[in-house]
């Protein structure tokens, strides 16, 4: 029979055990980067003039590969928070070295406003409790239609 007690020791070594395991990406992603600086500088700085929202996550909207980064995908459809432009941190190490860097916070996702840090999950999730990620969004909802519904992202 599992006691309490070994059950919490299991849960706890397998917590640390991705905490390392993240650390040790993170380490490597910010090395990657550091490797190719110039190159990623250059094709990821632009994204932040397309867009007042860049969102850099694992996965893409429509697909997200992390809980945090569903959440923060959620959040941002409720409040309207349009247009937004996501990158995917999972399709190369430098990507997510790039985010990192950029933001000081290791786990993403990481939301960026006007080119600013605006939060990771954590962040993002006590912004929207409090009624501050409103602020960026429309909080229109659609015409015509679909009056009523949320225009993007129906989850």
């Amino acid at each position: 029979m599992i006691t309490r007690l070994t059950s919490a020791r299991f849960a706890s070594t397998f917590v640390n055990a991705i905490k390392e395991q993240n650390a040790s990406y993170t380490k490597k992603a910010l090395k990657c980067y550091e490797e190719s600086k110039e190159e990623v500088d250059r094709k990821l700085d632009p994204v932040f003039n397309s867009s007042p929202l860049v969102l850099f996550m694992e996965g893409t909207v429509d697909a997200p590969k992390g809980q945090l980064s569903l959440n923060v995908v959620k959040m941002l459809t409720e409040v309207q928070a349009a247009p937004l432009v996501t990158v995917d941190v999972t399709e190369h190490p430098a990507i997510a070295g790039y985010t990192v860097a950029k933001s000081g916070s290791e786990t993403t996702p990481h939301l960026y406003y006007n080119g600013n840090f605006y939060g990771d999950h954590d962040r993002v999730l006590s912004k929207y409790k409090n009624g501050d990620l409103r602020k960026i969004g429309t909080n229109k909802r659609s015409e015509g239609a679909f009056a009523g519904e949320l225009p993007i992202g129906m989850y």
